[in-house]
């Protein structure tokens, strides 16, 4: 796999990661037996739309890794 496609599959694995992140403030906030349904209803869906984009980045991931797995590596430039 060549530094580009590393690269971007790298970028993407750290997008997932933030975007996690903000699936666990959801998740944590919907635990909370004072909180009123409204409210649950808020952070349900907030944890349905960032799990469902996680899910897209991770298919990205997946298909940049695949084809760039089967592209030849392309030689380093020389720094001289």
């Amino acid at each position: 796999m060549d530094d580009d496609y590393r690269d971007l599959t790298s970028q993407l694995f750290a997008t997932a990661t933030a975007m996690l992140e903000d699936a666990i403030e959801a998740a944590v906030a919907g635990q909370s037996s004072l909180i009123p349904p409204s409210q649950l209803t808020v952070h349900t869906r907030r944890l349905q739309g960032v799990t469902r984009d996680i899910a897209t980045i991770a298919e990205a991931a997946a298909i940049i890794a695949k084809f760039g797995s089967k592209r030849p590596r392309k030689p380093r430039k020389s720094a001289l």
